[in-house]
């Protein structure tokens, strides 16, 4: 197959950036593994050409002020990461050479217009993020290379092409699937190759697919083959990147909160996800004061996480972009991950408090970024919310504070993207305004103020709760 150079700066390469495949026989070119041999080093190439581009012109560092090294909001690490990321993906950035296992025109026609595809950026998070707003898990920093591996890539064009049919699965997903899966049974005969994140990755992504189609069994054996991978890195003490890292965290709680399935890890499990209350803001954990008339319903363990809740508020509303705002971003990433692996694992007393344990998980999805506000799982927590709520309609504790309940029906119903359970959150709230509220209840101010006194944020609630107020008013 020849060789491949590379000219730099009007100077050729010296001789150790030429790679020579051999080749015995005419038709050994066309063996799988030569051509992937001959692929890797030209996708290896451009990624050091890139990589060089960026040093030259300074593009590959951001600026941090002493500040957030006193705060604590830069490790050394992540100094190093500090990688401006592509303005978008597309097939052009992942495929440069169109040489991976996968169609890449297929690819491109599925990648679409990133700003615009709602549906594609669900099918994608949380393994990887497709929006600059959360670039510090953007492919590059999960995968740190081009798509050439083809397990990988086929579960990538399993993603997409699953989101394309709005979750269902077609005979395209089942052939990207079904390649996916013998990719990934070849890697695991030689440990070296399956524990890359390559493969690891391409088990998360098949297991959200499960997770959406409630799988419960699939998701499971899925998780178990990634927990057999991390404990032969911890032994091993094969270094894997802080975004795979994140990845199986995520993916493992919320296949956990779709399926019910077993977890694997939780927020202790990663250094990369630590979190702690900062003990200069101690004014931030606070109990919100709807929920201190309801203490003695409520465990310390929630109380906890309640606090915690409305100290994501306050981080929330006065946070600002600002040189150390991609490391920002990551710190709240891991106060939301503490917030919610703990609420999944609390003991669920009666139906009122798996209520509130459920909308409480729900606002701490919507206070974070919206890529997290454009994942299933909020849609997902509404609906399940309403069920418990009709199971819990008859209990007392709704006459004794009707202002909780008020405060459910209106978090649910404002979050709900689907439309037969959002008509179910207006038709309990009218019906109930008959037998519990009066008409003071009714008005957007009295609305606004029953639901301040509980988990709330102005920025990230009030356009989406006035326009279900609306819709409840009519």
């Amino acid at each position: 197959m020849g060789s491949h150079s590379v000219e730099s700066d009007g100077l050729a390469e010296t001789s150790a950036n030429f790679h020579f495949v051999t080749v015995s026989h005419p038709n050994d070119g066309k063996d799988r593994r030569i051509r992937r041999k001959a692929r890797s080093h030209a996708l290896k190439q451009a990624v050091e050409r890139k990589r060089r581009a960026q040093q030259q012109s300074g593009d590959n560092f951001r600026l941090s002020s002493a500040t957030d090294y006193s705060r604590g909001v830069v490790t050394k690490r992540d100094a190093r990461n500090l990688v401006v990321p592509p303005r978008s993906l597309s097939a052009s950035k992942l495929d440069p050479f169109q040489s991976l296992a996968v169609d890449s025109s297929r690819l491109q026609a599925l990648l679409g217009d990133w700003n615009n595809t709602a549906k594609v950026r669900q099918a994608t998070e949380p393994v990887f993020s497709v929006s600059d707003k959360l670039a510090y898990q953007n492919f590059c920093a999960v995968f740190q290379g081009g798509l050439d591996d083809p397990a990988l890539a086929n579960a990538i064009m399993l993603t997409l092409a699953f989101a394309a049919t709005g979750g269902s699965i077609d005979g395209e997903c089942l052939w990207y699937q079904s390649q996916a899966i013998g990719y990934i049974r070849e890697r695991m005969d030689s440990l070296d190759r399956a524990t890359s994140t390559s493969t690891i990755g391409a088990i998360l992504l098949l297991a959200g697919v499960d997770a959406r189609l409630g799988m419960q069994n699939q998701v499971q054996l899925h998780m178990r083959a990634v927990q057999q991978l991390l404990d032969i890195c911890r032994v091993g003490g094969l270094y894997l990147t802080d975004g795979i890292k994140r990845a199986i965290f995520w993916q493992d709680l919320n296949a956990s909160v779709m399926t019910g399935s077993s977890r694997v890890v939780n927020h202790t499990t990663f250094a990369e996800l630590q979190w702690k209350r900062d003990p200069f803001l101690p004014t931030f954990f606070e109990l919100p004061p709807g929920f201190r008339k309801l203490s003695h319903l409520l465990t310390q363990d929630f109380i906890d996480v309640l606090e915690d809740i409305n100290a994501l508020q306050c981080i929330r509303e006065f946070a600002r972009p600002s040189s150390g705002y991609l490391i920002s971003m990551a710190h709240i990433n891991n106060h939301q991950a503490s917030i919610q692996s703990r609420l999944k694992g609390l003991y669920k007393a009666s139906l009122v408090v798996e209520c509130c344990y459920l909308a409480a998980y729900l606002c701490s999805s919507m206070l974070c970024c919206k890529v997290w506000c454009a994942l299933v799982i909020p849609s997902h927590i509404s609906s399940k919310l309403l069920f418990t709520l009709e199971l819990a309609e008859k209990d007392p504790v709704w006459d004794k504070h009707p202002e909780l309940l008020l405060w459910l029906l209106y978090i649910g119903g404002a979050f709900a993207s689907d439309a037969v359970t959002r008509s179910g959150y207006v038709r309990a709230l009218r019906e109930r305004h008959s037998s519990r509220y009066t008409s003071r209840s009714t008005s957007w101010q009295k609305v606004l103020q029953i639901m301040k006194q509980f988990i709330w944020s102005d920025d990230a609630f009030i356009p989406h709760v006035k326009t279900f107020w609306k819709e409840v008013s009519v």
